[in-house]
């Protein structure tokens, strides 16, 4: 199995283990900054279909609902490096600039272990996720932590709505190790 085959493969879980209320997708294009230009016009001029290249990032998995992007993944397959961390990390925090809502992750195909580069050098990922193959458990493992971040981006958004209702923020922090 190769990345693309593996992203595929999520992605068809996703499809089928998430209500019909939400669009999963592959290379998605997101905006990762919005510039007022000189003559006033915001920049890019058509937020809701970004273009790669034109102040928008492509993401590898996304999950969303009403055009809004909820949950969107790095997907790497066989192993991911220092530099991947690096960069995608940096890029999910653009991406949360302009969506400050967006749970962002990295899932990792053909592994055992998130190692621990990626805790030493994330600074935007909100998961991360070892799948050594795709059983079906580690594919309902896969949804389960979909889900839980599809519900922490609505959190997020709720608060967006509502604003200065918040009483209390308490981000809390799963760990599981392999066996």
């Amino acid at each position: 199995m190769n990345e693309s085959e593996f992203c595929k493969e999520l992605k068809e879980t996703l499809i089928r283990g998430l209500s019909k209320d939400y669009i999963v997708g592959t290379k998605r294009n997101l905006i990762y900054k919005i510039i007022i230009d000189e003559e006033g016009q915001f920049r890019p001029s058509n937020p809701k279909s970004p273009r790669r290249g034109n102040l928008a990032f492509q993401t590898d998995l996304s999950v969303e609902k009403d055009n809004l992007p909820l949950v969107v993944s790095e997907v790497k397959y066989g192993g991911f490096s220092t530099h991947d961390v690096l960069v995608y990390s940096a890029k999910a925090l653009k991406h949360k600039e302009v969506y400050p809502y967006l749970r962002y992750g990295l899932i990792v195909g053909g592994v055992r272990t998130i190692t621990n580069k990626f805790f030493t050098h994330n600074a935007g990922f909100d998961f991360a996720l070892a799948l050594e193959n795709t059983s079906p458990k580690n594919m309902k493992e896969l949804i389960m932590v979909v889900k839980g971040q599809i519900s922490n981006a609505k959190s997020l958004l709720d608060v967006l709505r509502d604003r200065n209702r918040v009483r209390l923020f308490n981000d809390s922090l799963e760990i599981e190790m392999a066996r």
